[in-house]
């Protein structure tokens, strides 16, 4: 007895162990150092490993469709592999550890998580972590004074954000995530969310949503508006629709007007844009094999090569005399992976971003859209699948398919009697 009653106990707190180490990897995966949250990978891979050994977890293995997707995740990694014998070494070694989350999360998703991790935690963790991040660079980085004052506030929350956190692509996919989390936490629990709550939630959308206004990253401002006028279409459906079709006429005017205010939304800016001779190069080697592909490697050699030649000096003294990039890729996902494995790493990429909300439990399936939908939007813009976002993808996909939904349980049947 007392023997079954330590192994029940020592899983239990290896168990709470990996969800704290899964948390700790959400709450800091918004910073560019890798030393901040390298720790909460250690922990939470190794905890698993010890959990699924002593759980035995191979025994109440049942396949299912879920089980097809992390499939196809751990061969998507296999991909650069079954290429290898074809393509060079420049740069396999960098570009598949990039990919590494592809394989770990993918056979972890396969397996499954233990009953102690819910959706609530991960999504409260995003959006504390995004909140206590703005409000951090705010006090300590800009000051609070000169933020309320100085009409630069824009320029000097970008310096600090910068030096201390990420640059702002990761930080405004993070800031939009939040958005989708309160949205999500209050629409479905409005009704059970003490008062207080939902003015702690209502104020921290606000802020992160005058956050996403201030910087400086055209997509992550556009999705963070696209995302707050289908919240307030959706919440309208719901109870109104006549009124909602009416909202859904007026969304571009409304885009127009908040995005006329941006001041990199213009005309000049855009021609000035550096990724358009970036997806410029990435079209010419595509079209050299648009079907096979090249390789991983061989993709980057031919598109390093083409890039070279449009490179304009400003860019080139910014990402190689400053920076030292190692590599620069293409800054769109769609065209990285035609470069790489042509029409079959596109199946590939749709796959991943279109199966899990066909697949999603219905109460979970407009959290599904609006997270796979931020995704695929700025893959457009950057690398989502085999660069720098590829850890909290994966981690996003086992947040709408494999935690427990333990938010507004029954909320789906308040909503069909209030229609």
């Amino acid at each position: 007895m007392q023997q079954n009653n330590l192994k029940y106990n020592t899983l239990q707190f290896i168990k709470y162990t990996n969800v704290a180490g899964a948390l700790y990897i959400i709450a800091t995966i918004i910073f560019n150092n890798f030393t901040i949250h390298q720790y909460g990978y250690y922990v939470f891979f190794l905890s698993y490993i010890a959990e699924f050994i002593i759980d035995k977890r191979w025994q109440t293995f049942k396949f299912t469709k879920t089980h097809i997707y992390y499939l196809g995740m751990v061969l998507f990694f296999i991909l650069p592999l079954l290429y290898y014998p074809f393509d060079t070494t420049t740069y396999f070694k960098l570009l598949i550890e990039k990919r590494y989350p592809l394989l770990g999360i993918g056979i972890i998703g396969f397996f499954g998580l233990n009953d102690k991790y819910k959706l609530n935690y991960f999504l409260n963790t995003i959006i504390i972590s995004a909140v206590t991040v703005i409000l951090y660079l705010i006090i300590f980085k800009v000051g609070i004074i000169n933020f309320i004052t100085r009409p630069d506030r824009d320029v000097l929350f970008t310096l600090g954000r910068t030096e201390a956190v990420n640059l702002h692509m990761m930080f405004n996919f993070y800031l939009n995530l939040s958005l989708i989390s309160i949205w999500y936490m209050i629409s479905r629990s409005w009704q059970q969310t003490k008062p207080i709550n939902r003015i702690l939630y209502i104020s921290a959308m606000t802020l992160i949503f005058f956050i996403l206004y201030l910087s400086e990253g055209r997509s992550g401002f556009l999705a963070g508006i696209l995302l707050m006028c289908a919240f307030v279409f959706f919440e309208i459906w719901k109870r109104k629709r006549t009124l909602s079709l009416l909202l859904a006429l007026l969304i571009p005017f409304i885009l127009v007007l908040f995005a006329s205010g941006h001041k990199r939304i213009s005309k000049e800016s855009f021609q000035e844009e550096p990724r358009l001779f970036l997806w410029e190069a990435a079209t010419e080697v595509i079209e050299e094999s648009p079907v096979w592909g090249n390789g991983i490697s061989r993709a980057q050699e031919k598109y390093d090569t083409i890039r070279n030649m449009y490179e304009t000096p400003e860019y080139r003294h910014h990402w190689h005399e400053v920076y030292h990039a190692r590599l620069i890729d293409c800054h769109n996902q769609y065209l990285q992976i035609i470069m790489e494995f042509g029409v079959l790493g596109i199946l590939f990429v749709i796959f991943l971003y279109c199966y899990p909300f066909f697949i999603a439990e219905p109460r979970r399936k407009l959290l599904s859209f609006f997270i796979l939908a931020l995704c695929a939007y700025q893959s457009i813009f950057d690398m989502f699948i085999t660069g720098p976002f590829c850890l909290i993808f994966c981690f996003l996909t086992l947040l709408l398919l494999r935690m427990e939904n333990n938010i507004d349980i029954g909320g789906e049947e308040k909503i069909i009697k209030q229609e």
